[in-house]
């Protein structure tokens, strides 16, 4: 991404800011507000596995509640049929809570009963305030991103999920979903929550109507057990995978696999790469995130109906039950490790996915570039080549993961390049044209190519490779809010005025939000952005499907979690204020009597700032109403 000018412009009591050095921005937000609120925490880390364990149970049923001489108290509650589990919790913490207690208390339940309880207390404790501070910091119990962030590991996923997880099993032992009952906390809450265990361990919850987490799918259901199994107590062993469900298969049956796997004898080609690879199908740490996020493609796709040999059978019987994927995704797994040791040349697009397509055609639109290298056989020929900054590293991995065998990283580590291939070449003539009388080229927008991006990873290869998530933010002093504005940036300056129109006309097919072409000093003079709130919200939601699948990207992409970081940086600023998201239907109308004041006082010349004091309006919203009026010759 080319350098850019950070911009922002300043007016008396109200701020706009629209910063377009975006990765800068987010690092230096990010880090500042997220060091200060672990800087206690990281400055003693002299045991993270404790401070893993404490957000387990700050997720869970863990309290910070004011004790009898008003001291802040962590309060950790257990039935008392859990007193094992208590106990090696109580063992576990008291490495960093030496205060902590083990008491027994009894109480009354509804009925009047007397049961018994198990309760680990600690109070008197700096860590105690420490944490009080970062999950009250309001009074009320909110969720601790940066701590849950910083600390949560496969252990914390264990704890949390045996306190307030439940896994539920069908009659013949399969997998039906994984549930974390997460309804104390708020749906924006949630959505950081999806986030965090998205960027952790590529999973992808949902949420259902009951505000809990829930897995539906046996591929990530068997991923997750796999990853706690090793903390689970065996109090808790029903909530492990204690048995393996087979369905058998017919001889005769249906797989549906993308286009770019090219079969003329479907039966005999199938059957062979299962009998070659099907054995080295299994589900690691390495491959679980490419398996997961493929399922959030939607590549073109053919159905063939086979006839599978009875040792075939067997084969697809019991990798089904032991990874959870289904009998195409085993087939198409197979063939991929194929592809790995012996790569498809690549002649035209139609050799990759869909999903490939297209992020070849967006990277060659944001920053990779077709280069020419030498070869012995076959003479000058063109191949990818992408540079970027090492602080991008993970998206790169991501983009190299979905385009694998056929993207690598050199061995410098900040490039990405491919094998020589004819696609390139192809390529290479349609997005670049040549200056007469000079020794460069210009990269163009080939219509011919521009039909050919169908689907949602083009638009997100663009954004995430030249894009921003631009931020204006407008401060009522009057009212004590803060009003953000986002805004969705495309730097796409490479390419001409009439190129961004043609591009932002097709833009129309991928996503609902509405571009603007605006101008700017640097390339050929324009770029696209979004000018309403509801466009640039509609554009990510729109891209979705795509983004998820690239967590490291989310302060670009995830607008809840950049919301959250915004909150956090203004409430320490403004610790009274209140932020908002901008939206034209919250916006109070104009009344006569206003609009007649208002004319009045900027005919005897008052400056537009004692209007907004006088009207009890902010700045801007001053400015924007003498402009419209202006516009309709009243003023």
């Amino acid at each position: 991404m080319a350098n850019r000018v950070t911009f922002y412009t300043a007016c008396r009591r109200s701020s706009l800011y629209l910063y377009e050095d975006q990765e800068a921005q987010y690092s230096l937000q990010k880090d500042y507000v997220a060091q200060n609120s672990l800087s206690p925490f990281i400055a003693k880390d002299t045991n993270s596995t404790s401070y893993s364990l404490l957000c387990a149970k700050l997720l869970g049923n863990g309290s910070i509640n004011a004790d009898v001489d008003g001291q802040p108290s962590i309060r950790f509650l257990y039935r008392y049929t859990q007193y094992d589990w208590a106990v090696a919790c109580h063992r576990q913490l008291k490495s960093t809570l030496a205060s902590i207690k083990f008491c027994i208390e009894n109480v009354r339940d509804i009925q009047d009963h007397s049961t018994k309880r198990i309760v680990l207390k600690s109070n008197l404790c700096p860590l105690t305030n420490e944490l009080r501070d970062l999950s009250y910091p309001t009074g009320q119990k909110e969720l601790p991103l940066f701590f849950i962030e910083h600390y949560m590991n496969e252990q914390t996923l264990a704890w949390w999920y045996q306190e307030c997880g439940h896994l539920k099993v069908k009659k013949n032992g399969t997998l039906e979903k994984l549930i974390l009952s997460t309804e104390q906390w708020s749906e924006e809450e949630l959505a950081l929550l999806q986030y965090v265990l998205n960027s952790k361990f590529n999973l992808l919850f949902a949420i259902d109507g009951q505000k809990r987490l829930l897995l539906y799918d046996q591929l990530q259901i068997n991923h997750f057990l796999s990853l706690v199994n090793p903390w689970i107590h065996p109090l808790f062993h029903y909530k492990r995978k204690n048995s393996t469900a087979l369905k058998s298969i017919a001889k005769r049956t249906t797989l549906r696999l993308p286009n770019h796997i090219k079969l003329t004898k479907p039966t005999a080609e199938i059957n062979k790469i299962i009998e070659q690879h099907a054995g080295n199908v299994e589900i690691t740490d390495e491959n679980f995130q490419r398996l997961n996020y493929a399922r959030q493609e939607q590549n073109d796709s053919s159905r063939y109906q086979i006839s599978l040999t009875e040792e075939n059978q067997a084969t697809l019987c019991r990798l089904q039950a032991q990874t959870g994927l289904t009998l195409g995704e085993i087939a198409q797994e197979c063939f991929h490790q194929h592809n790995s040791i012996y790569p498809r040349p690549l002649h035209t697009l139609d050799d990759l996915s869909t999903t490939q397509q297209n992020i070849v055609l967006g990277s060659i639109m944001g920053d990779g570039m077709l280069t020419h290298i030498p070869t012995k056989q076959y003479g000058i020929r063109s191949t990818y080549h992408e540079h970027f900054s090492i602080k991008q590293q993970d998206y790169r991995a991501w983009k190299v993961m979905k385009m694998l065998p056929y993207f690598y990283f050199n061995s410098k580590g900040n490039t990405i390049d491919s094998r020589v291939n004819n696609l390139w070449s192809i390529l290479e003539n349609q997005f670049y044209r040549k200056e007469k009388n000079r020794g460069y080229r210009i990269k163009q927008l080939p219509s011919e190519q521009l039909i050919n991006l169908t689907d949602i990873y083009s638009l997100a290869t663009i954004y995430m490779d030249d894009g921003s998530l631009l931020l204006s933010n407008r401060i009522n002093h009057n009212y004590k809010k803060i009003y953000v504005t986002p805004h969705i940036a495309l730097y796409l300056q490479n390419f001409t005025y009439q190129e961004l129109e043609m591009l932002k006309e097709h833009l129309k097919s991928l996503s609902s939000a509405e571009f603007a072409t605006i101008k700017r000093p640097d390339g050929q003079g324009y770029y696209l952005r979004t000018n309403r709130t509801a466009d640039s919200l509609k554009f990510l939601h729109d891209i979705e499907p795509a983004i998820i699948t690239c967590p490291s990207m989310s302060y670009k992409t995830n607008w809840n979690y950049r919301f959250y970081l915004e909150k956090e940086k203004w409430h320490k600023k403004y610790p009274d204020y209140q932020l908002l998201v901008s939206d034209r239907k919250r916006m109070r109308p104009y009344t006569p009597n206003e609009v007649e004041k208002l004319l009045c006082m900027k005919r005897a010349g008052r400056t537009d700032q004692q209007i907004a004091d006088v009207l009890n309006r902010s700045y801007w919203s001053v400015v924007y109403k003498i402009r419209e009026l202006r516009q309709q010759k009243k003023l």
